[in-house]
Order: C-alpha cells, then structure tokens, then sequence
C-alpha cells in the first residue's frame, strides 16, 4: 500500500499515549473557542488537533455542560478550560433578535472576543431511533439556543453538529436557526456528513452546519471535504483496533463486558462457524420471526467500518458489536479508537462502565473536528500564525512632507486627498459609541495608552475596571465582512492590513496578559447593543451598581503623537 500523509497523521493520533500541549501560547497564536453541550469533550478535541496541525494553539474560553459525569471527563482532559456546569439554556436566555439579558451581557463580558463557537445540542429528541417523542422533544429547543449565543459573543464562526433527522424537526429548528444566523450577518451552509469520508471507521452519519461572518471562509467547500487519499478504501476495524486484539484484561477500559452464558454460547458460535449473522434459531425468542434487526447479534468485520457506535456496544443484543476474532463484545478502549478518541484521552479511572459508555458512544468523533477543523482554521488563519511585525516602512517621512520609504505612491489625487483626510481618532462610530456611553453616565478615557511604553492605547478606556475598548473601521482592519483591498498597489495593501490584524491581535494578547479585557466593534455594529456589552463588562469588574458611579460623564485625555 502506498503511503498516505494524512493517515499516517490520523493513525498516530488515535494511538498517542501523551496528549499534546494544545493550549501553548508560548510561540503559537491561540484560537478562542466557545463549546456549547461540550460533553467529554470530542468536538474540542477534534478543533483543538485541526488547530494544532496549522501550527496554532487553542483557548477554551468556556466549555458548557449539565451533565455531571461528562463534565468530569472534560475538566479531567481540558484542565485549563474554562468549564461551565451549567444549563445551556439558562446562560443565554433572551429571545432570538431581542436585546441581551443581564444574564447574557454578563457572560459575552466574560468571555470576550470568541473565534470559533462549537455545539453539540442533544440529539435524541431528532433522532429516528426514539419512537416515542421522535422531533417532537422539548430538547430540540436547544438546537435554538446555540443561534441565541451566536447572536449575542458574535463568533467569527459557527459548527453545530447533529443527527441527519434534525432536517426534519417539527418545530422547525434548523431552519429557525438558518435564519436567525443569516440575520446577523452570518453566511450559512448545513450538509450530512458520511464520516467514512472523513476518515472514521465506523458507518455513521451527522449534520453539521457551518456558519461564517468571516468572507475567507467558503462554508459549502469545506462541508464537501473528504479525506479519501484515492490510495486505498475506506479505515477500518482493522485500522482501528487491530494492535489492540492481544491485550486481555480483566478490568478497567480494555476489559469487555461479562455476557449472560446464551450469550457467551452464541458469541462462541460466530467465532466456530466464521459466521457474522446469528441464525433466527439461534436468537432470542423475540427476534425468531421475521425483523429488520439484522445487525443485532452480529459480529464485525475486520476489512469493513463498524456500524454507529452506540451506548450498547458491550451488549450483543444491542448491535454488531461482537469482536472480530474473539468470543466477546468490543471494550469501551475499542469503542473509543472506533470513535477516533485517541488514547491519551482520560475517561476517569474511577467511573462506572455506564459513564465510560455514554461519554464515549454521545462524542462526536474527533476526527471530524480535525477534517472540518484544518480547512476552516486554515481560510481563517495563516499556518504559521499572524505576522508578529508591524509591516511598515522604516525610514520617516521628510520635513517636505514626501512618501517614507517603501510606501507606495497613490493611485489617484483623489486617495490621496482621502488619505489624508482619515482620522486616526475621534471617528464618527467612535463618536456614535460615546455617545452611547454618555447616555448611560458611564466615566471613560479617550485615546487612553494601556500597556507599558508601547505605544498602545485604546479608543475608550476604563482603567479602574481595566477595560479597553476599541472601534474598528473595516478598511483599515480588514473586516471580513466589508473589508476590501485596492486594486492598486495590492500586494502592498494585503500587507499593511494584515500588519493591522496582527497588531490588534498582539495588542489583544498583551492587555489580556496584563489583566485587562478587550472589547473590539466593527463601525457598523449597533453602538446601542455595544454600549450595553460595555456597560455590562465595566459593572461586573468594577462591582459598582449605576447608581454608585463615582461620575457621570465622560473625561477625554490629550491624544499624544
């Protein structure tokens, strides 16, 4: 078999004894992600493995989960995140297009500048296999919740992953959803992912919408992503848990479940008879007439994917979950690998089976994270990071006003009238916002400097509360919604503006380190909704009421240079 990169990279993944240091900020720019119903974690995972392959590390800035057991295993394999045991729906709880409730402008103040937002609602209550509330499930509300939290933290994207069936839901969540995120500014796209494509060994399908405000990304290419290396067929069992048939345990994650005897009598019998189909005659009484439950009772096949992976993969009656050559069922560590959890990953030593198996079997396979992740951190990211370097010229501008060295001459008279025309503060959404702060009776600082001689400052400034807020023209900050590059002198322009980027990244990251928190709008937000955000985030670190402001009004420092 010819050799192939990216399953060499996959298979050394799912086998890597030592988790890699995803979180390291020490050379690498880190992605802020948001994890919605995060559960073991797979879905961070997966993103945090995609982010790590372009060269950049990843910051939880919250991870979201009711369940107390799943939250356990992420807290044992995320230390550093910041994990919220909490109701999804209790943190963002206001209505779709309303203003953000104090519970929300609390949290988005919080959390600040998010990258990526990743949800995985329950799927249950979509799934074809619930035949008692199938899309009619009080949970598919949820799925809503995640459109509500993208309003209100404004992520540059957005990955919800769910059961094919959510297409279908009754109350219409998806296309509620759709709606509510083109509303705001997002570019949509939603498919059904054969994950076999992906590169995961086990027959199972997901819907997955992606949603972007960033114009890089092309969400309908990278839903259309395969994996398959045209140099052989689809990963196996084989390629998942073949180097694990000689271990036997009797306890712990690589220990199968004790059958009931029929069942270790019928499990011996497909082993003797090279058979993967267990007779009618041979089956339980309720499975000897005619049925659709093929699988059941079946045994897997080392040269093909296993079926979807579910909470019953140590019981035969529950699946084709026999083990390929021995007379047992697959142990949650096989369940794992089929699942494309890698084996650095800590289920908790001291769980029950049940917990090992519902975490396992309700992930989402990290693989897809990492195959949808590559692409989308790769339009959105360079793949060694933003520049760390302001690209400018070095030499100053003469006393009789001529260009500095290296900068391009204007196109036309007119730019350059423009250019000279351009603010560098005191702009009209700068204004439009005070003006909002004013109303409010908030007490700031104009063009205030925030860091240590660097020359940084910020557009408004909270010192005491140690918030910096700025206001971003979309030219000059390359908006990814209406930033646009001049046809002339282009190769230049694409520079300067990602100098501009970095340096706003840079300066994120400096202020952060200093404690501060960084507040970034576009000029074409809405400076009601912003001021309301600002206002939120300066109360909370304050821990002062409206009506214990020391002042009303606003003080304007002296701009500098």
């Amino acid at each position: 078999m010819e050799h192939c990169e990216v399953c060499a990279a996959d298979a050394r993944f799912v086998r890597l004894a030592k988790r890699p240091d995803y979180e390291s900020a020490s050379s690498r720019p880190r992605i802020r992600v948001v994890d919605l119903f995060c559960g073991g974690g797979g879905l961070s995972l997966g993103l945090a493995e995609a982010a790590r392959r372009i060269g950049r590390g990843t910051k939880i800035v919250a991870a979201v989960e009711i369940d107390p057991a799943a939250a356990d295993v992420y807290a044992l394999n995320f230390p550093s995140a910041n994990l919220v045991r909490a109701d999804v729906a209790a943190l963002f709880n206001g209505r779709l297009g309303r203003a953000p409730t104090s519970v929300e402008a609390r949290l988005s103040a919080q959390l600040g500048a998010v990258d990526v937002l990743l949800a995985g609602p329950p799927c249950q209550g979509h799934s074809d296999l619930n035949n008692y509330t199938r899309r009619e499930d009080p949970r598919n509300d949820l799925y809503v919740r995640v459109a509500r939290a993208a309003e209100i933290l404004l992520p540059r994207v957005v990955l919800i992953e769910n059961v094919p069936a959510v297409r279908h839901d009754v109350g219409g969540a998806l296309q509620s959803v759709t709606s509510a995120l083109e509303r705001v500014g997002y570019r949509v796209a939603a498919d059904v992912l054969d994950l076999v494509k992906l590169g995961i060994p086990q027959s199972r399908k997901r819907h997955v919408l992606l949603a972007s405000r960033d114009r890089r990304v092309d969400a309908h290419a990278i839903l259309k992503t395969h994996i398959a290396c045209g140099l052989h067929r689809p990963r196996t069992v084989a390629w998942a848990i073949g180097d694990l048939v000689h271990i036997h345990v009797d306890a712990g994650p690589d220990a199968p479940s004790t059958p009931t005897a029929a069942n270790a009598a019928r499990m011996r019998w497909l082993i003797d008879h090279d058979a993967y189909d267990l007779p009618n005659g041979r089956r339980p009484p309720c499975h000897h007439n005619a049925h659709s439950y093929v699988s059941m009772y079946g045994r897997l096949r080392w040269d093909q994917p296993a079926q979807t992976i579910t909470t019953g993969y140590g019981s035969m009656g529950q699946g084709r979950y026999v083990h390929p050559s021995d007379a047992r069922t697959i142990t949650p560590h096989e369940a794992a690998r089929l699942q494309t959890i890698p084996d650095f990953f800590d289920l908790g030593s001291t769980n029950y089976r049940s917990t090992w198996a519902r975490v396992i079997a309700n992930s989402v396979p990290p693989l897809l994270g990492v195959h949808v992740g590559v692409p989308l951190l790769s339009s959105m990211f360079t793949k060694t990071g933003l520049p760390q370097q302001e690209v400018t010229p070095t030499a100053s501008r003469s006393i009789n006003g001529s260009r500095r060295a290296g900068v391009p001459a204007a196109s036309s008279q007119a730019i350059q009238e423009r250019m000279k025309r351009t603010q560098r503060r005191d702009t009209g959404p700068e204004l439009k916002l005070r003006s909002e702060l004013d109303r409010r009776g908030l007490s700031y600082l104009v063009d205030h400097p925030v860091d240590d001689g660097r020359r940084r400052r910020a557009d408004v400034a909270f010192p005491d509360a140690r918030v910096a807020v700025y206001v971003n023209g979309c030219f000059w900050h390359a908006c990814p919604d209406h930033g646009t590059i001049p046809k002339a002198n282009d190769a230049w322009w694409k520079d300067k503006l990602e100098a501009n980027r970095s340096r706003d990244a840079d300066t994120d990251a400096r202020l952060e380190a200093a404690g501060w928190v960084v507040l970034r709008f576009w000029e074409h937000d809405d400076f009601a909704i912003a001021a309301a955000r600002v206002e939120a985030t300066v109360t909370s670190r304050s821990g002062k009421s409206g009506s214990q402001r020391e002042s009303r009004g606003r003080k304007v420092a002296t701009a500098h240079g």
